[in-house]
């Protein structure tokens, strides 16, 4: 009886142990279909550069030529999968401890309220190079752009200015030129303008890595007044018999001058320095002009000849179509359209009347300025730049007329 009663207490605790078991079973069995295991995905997460203060006091800067990413794969119960997003997931690198140089540092992925598991990151270390700062002293080029007004012109305005530039070295390195631009597009009076310092690589790509110190140039711009003048000849001395002073030449017999406009109001012509008219029988002298108190010429380079006889300029005409206009400041949003017809004639001279220069085509540019012009049709002055040998003598026509087309879907 006793034996029977062992047997069956034993039986029935094997029965509890399997049901126990058979439960825990049943339990896995119903939470894996219920809630069963998922992975997820999640790319392009920024990776966070950590303790870039430490760099930065070190004198070292980050040298990146992209914001670094990485491709995450998450493990996890699909309810807890199901709160991840992209949000949720950040990924960093250290750069305690590191020098100048270049490094592959370990990437760290955490995920809000650790309730996964990172299966893989792609890739497992980013690329880093880490660069000395270096302060150097450039100069900066001082750059106009546009036409000013009408019968004005730009006054003499320093060329360049020197700046600190500063920055990593690999970034210094590569700077090809420093500029500050101002546009004088249709200005007429004097005035100071601010300019932004910018620097540019070889391929004129901006260069927004430096910084400049002065990082803005102010500048004074003179607009003057232009006036077109005669030149008379101041002949002196005893005049050959049956000649007078009508008998008497001088190239060029006008010319443009710069100045204040309240100082050229008060000049009606220009004269040369005194020459004696014997000195000039059947021969050609070169002779300067007197010019007043704060008047100059446009054209500083030009030459006067003077001479008993009449004075014949070798001038040329050159002319040029639309294909060999540069277009200059035209928004991308447009395109610009000439007239069919467009064909500008153009006539020089040497700047020295005794010159026999001959002028090619390739020493003519030609170019407008679209700064700040909207869509629609616009009469734009032709600015043409010739050789410095060379003054212009006419333009035909000044002006083009042009049309800005918004682009279309396909342009």
């Amino acid at each position: 009886m006793t034996q029977k009663v062992g047997t069956k207490k034993k039986n029935d605790r094997m029965l509890l142990i399997i049901s126990i078991l058979f439960a825990v079973f049943l339990w896995l069995y119903v939470r894996s279909e219920v809630d069963p295991e998922k992975s997820i995905v999640i790319k392009d997460v920024s990776v966070r550069l950590e303790n870039l203060a430490e760099i930065k006091a070190n004198d070292l800067a980050v040298v990146s030529s992209s914001d670094p990413k990485v491709t995450v794969k998450l493990t996890g119960k699909q309810s807890n999968i199901s709160k991840i997003n992209r949000d949720s997931v950040s990924a960093s690198a250290d750069l305690s401890g590191y020098y100048a140089g270049e490094y592959k540092i370990p990437i760290r992925i955490q995920v809000d309220g650790n309730s996964v598991s990172v299966d893989s990151k792609n890739p497992e270390l980013i690329s880093v190079k880490i660069d000395k700062v270096v302060s150097n002293k450039m100069d900066c080029n001082i750059i106009t752009k546009g036409s000013v007004a009408e019968s004005y012109v730009l006054g003499n305005i320093k060329e360049s200015e020197e700046v600190e530039v500063t920055g990593a070295q690999t970034y210094v390195d590569k700077i090809a030129k420093i500029t500050s631009s101002f546009n004088v597009a249709g200005k007429s009076e004097s005035s100071v303008m601010t300019s932004v310092v910018e620097a540019f690589d070889e391929e004129g790509n901006k260069i927004d890595e430096v910084s400049f110190k002065p990082d803005k140039i102010t500048l004074d711009l003179p607009i003057l007044k232009t006036q077109t003048i005669p030149v008379r000849l101041n002949i002196v001395g005893n005049i050959p018999e049956g000649m007078d002073t009508k008998d008497f030449y001088v190239e060029p017999n006008s010319v443009t001058i710069k100045g204040n406009s309240s100082v050229l109001k008060e000049i009606d012509e220009l004269t040369t320095e005194a020459i004696d008219a014997n000195s000039l029988i059947n021969t050609q002298k070169t002779i300067d002009v007197n010019l007043p108190d704060g008047v100059s010429l446009v054209d500083k380079d030009i030459k006067f000849v003077a001479s008993s006889q009449p004075i014949t300029l070798k001038k040329q005409k050159i002319s040029i179509n639309k294909d060999d206009i540069k277009i200059e400041n035209l928004d991308e949003a447009f395109n610009c359209i000439f007239e069919d017809d467009v064909k500008i004639d153009i006539i020089i001279a040497p700047k020295d009347p005794l010159s026999k220069l001959e002028a090619s085509k390739d020493q003519i540019s030609a170019s407008v300025n679209l700064s700040d012009l909207q869509a629609g049709k616009h009469d734009v002055k032709l600015n043409i730049d010739v050789d410095q040998k060379y003054r212009i003598i006419s333009i035909e026509p000044s002006y083009l007329k042009i049309e800005l087309e918004k682009k279309g879907i396909l342009n």
